[in-house]
């Protein structure tokens, strides 16, 4: 699904200011100005911001694991993983499909890169975001214990193959 006058670009340091805006409503604990610098700086994620006209309304990325940092499976079962490490609209322009719109383009560009796994974290407590995520065939393979521990909650790991699956 494409939207007229919304552009997906790479995120750049110009983007950050608002990015934090949409990261301090969006999560209860927010990733700072310096931890986004950081991410969009490493060769190793792809980070997209989203911009309906001159607006930036959402972002997200993943980081591209090496094969050996496969640590969640078996040997071998899958070997070109990516780490969906963030995705958030603003508020205003939730549930109108540009999260869809967005983690369409995220996936798409892991399966052009021939990447076969994508695996994140939500918090168990987190539902709008789950059911997003099975929206898109995401399954729960795991738990951390006390991911968050601030609130001492656990995170659920989901994960979803890749490769063969038509996007939403």
């Amino acid at each position: 699904m494409d939207y007229p006058g919304c552009s997906p670009s790479i995120m750049i340091e110009k983007d950050l200011d608002e990015v934090i805006k949409i990261e301090n409503y969006v999560f209860k604990r927010p990733w700072t100005k310096n931890f986004f610098r950081l991410i969009i700086s490493d060769m190793n994620n792809y980070v997209l911001s989203l911009k309906k006209g001159n607006i930036l309304i959402g972002y997200g990325g993943y980081h591209s694991l090496n094969k050996d940092a496969n640590f969640l499976f078996k040997k071998n079962e899958h070997t070109r993983i990516i780490h969906l490490i963030n995705i958030a609209i603003c508020p205003g322009f939730q549930h109108k499909g540009y999260g869809t719109f967005l983690m369409n383009r995220l996936l798409n560009s892991a399966r052009a890169q021939k990447r076969d796994y994508c695996y994140l974290e939500a918090r168990g407590s987190n539902s709008r975001a789950l059911s997003f995520y099975k929206k898109f065939g995401f399954s729960i393979i795991g738990i951390i214990e006390n991911y968050y521990p601030q609130e001492k909650e656990n995170a659920l790991v989901l994960g979803k193959n890749l490769l063969n699956i038509p996007s939403l």
